[in-house]
């Protein structure tokens, strides 16, 4: 079997760590020679293996992170991500004009 080859050039962060020490994380990884993507699945401490998982496109970012601030907003959470001034197509709300969505639950732990 050929070996896969990748290259994790920016990590933004770590979701979780299972009790074996794989980790959830949020990459920028180039997968063999293909365009570089936003990549969420879980690692070997080590970064050698990796599990399954999704890579995202800049645009699927952008979409994500709205539809997740409609998720949250009955947890009255506000989504802001870090340095996400700096992404040239970011899209900012007016919080002026921004209307949560109805929800039948406050919080997700309440499903």
């Amino acid at each position: 079997m050929a070996e896969l080859k990748f290259e994790i050039l920016e990590s933004f962060g770590v979701l979780s760590t299972s009790k074996s020490g794989w980790i959830k994380e949020l990459n920028f990884v180039q997968w063999g020679d293909n365009q570089p993507n936003f990549d969420l699945r879980t690692w070997s401490p080590d970064h050698k293996k990796m599990g399954k998982g999704i890579t995202l496109t800049h645009e699927e970012v952008v979409a994500l992170t709205q539809v997740l601030a409609k998720v949250l907003a009955p947890e009255g959470s506000k989504v802001a991500a870090p340095g996400a001034e700096n992404l040239a197509a970011y899209e900012v709300v007016d919080e002026d004009d921004w209307v949560p969505e109805k929800s039948s639950f406050k919080r997700l732990s309440d499903v």
